[in-house]
């Protein structure tokens, strides 16, 4: 072969060589684009998120969620106090934001420890009361629990978040609270249908503080454009997001499945990119 063959043969496996290089950059380029994708809310909507405890003993992994994925509101589960809160608040959650569960159940079985955690976790947005009808303690314990924070200064500052699995015990506390929410999920095999027809009782029936739903990681992950899709039609406030689940140790839930939920939020007008 002569030297000139070789020349040209050298500038096509150059050529290629640079082609293939142009190609795989840009794919690398999407691909980074969607692993490094940050988001955050719309104006006048809500989007929060029950935490796994993994996100609680991390102040990077908790950070992650306010800064890349765009959850604004946190709730800090009943077993949290004061610690966990200063955590939060360090990783740049407004406390106005932060929703504190009271586990009502520990009314009857330490009400002084509950008590004590309330005051030393200091004055957050909202108060969770998971269930508090369907749960063992009674009605009264919970009207009388509601005074002992309106008696601490807690109320009117703070507001009153009511989660149930009947609407029917939901209004017995209609007038007493800020939000109601359905703490149900669909069954599978309905994809998100039959969760989204008791939405829509539920609103019925609650009228205007039923603007807060559940979307749950380990329950609707396959439904969350169909679920956020009715968010939007429905005209609700805000939606959570359950990502408590599972709850071993080192098993929360993937990225992607946070990025899927974000996406489809992104779609229906809850959350936007970050430029």
């Amino acid at each position: 072969m002569n030297s000139k063959c070789k020349v040209k043969q050298i500038k096509e496996i150059s050529q290629q060589a640079l082609f293939f290089l142009i190609i795989m950059l840009f794919f690398q380029n999407i691909l980074s684009a969607q692993i490094n994708l940050f988001y955050e809310p719309i104006e006048g909507k809500i989007i929060g998120v029950w935490p796994h405890n993994n996100r609680l003993k991390s102040l990077a992994r908790l950070t992650e969620l306010k800064e890349r994925w765009g959850f604004h509101h946190l709730l800090i589960a009943a077993i949290y106090d004061e610690k966990e809160i200063e955590l939060a608040k360090q990783a740049g959650f407004d406390p106005e934001k932060i929703v504190k569960q009271i586990y009502l159940p520990d009314l009857i079985e330490r009400e002084e420890w509950l008590k004590k955690n309330i005051l030393n976790s200091g004055k957050v947005g909202a108060y969770y009361f998971d269930e508090p009808i369907s749960r063992k303690h009674s009605y009264i314990g919970f009207l009388n629990f509601l005074i002992f924070l309106a008696d601490e200064g807690f109320y009117p500052s703070a507001k009153f978040y009511v989660s149930e699995l009947d609407e029917r015990k939901a209004v017995r506390v209609l007038n007493f609270v800020d939000e109601i929410m359905y703490s149900g999920y669909g069954r599978k095999e309905k994809l998100g249908l039959d969760q989204i027809e008791t939405w829509k009782n539920w609103q019925n029936y609650l009228g205007e503080k039923f603007s807060f739903v559940w979307i749950a990681a380990h329950e609707d992950s396959n439904e969350y454009r169909t679920l956020f899709k009715a968010a939007k039609e429905l005209g609700f406030r805000g939606v959570w997001f359950y990502q408590l689940e599972p709850l071993d140790e080192g098993q929360e839930v993937s990225d992607s499945n946070f990025e899927k939920f974000c996406e489809a939020a992104v779609e229906f007008g809850f959350l936007k990119r970050k430029e």
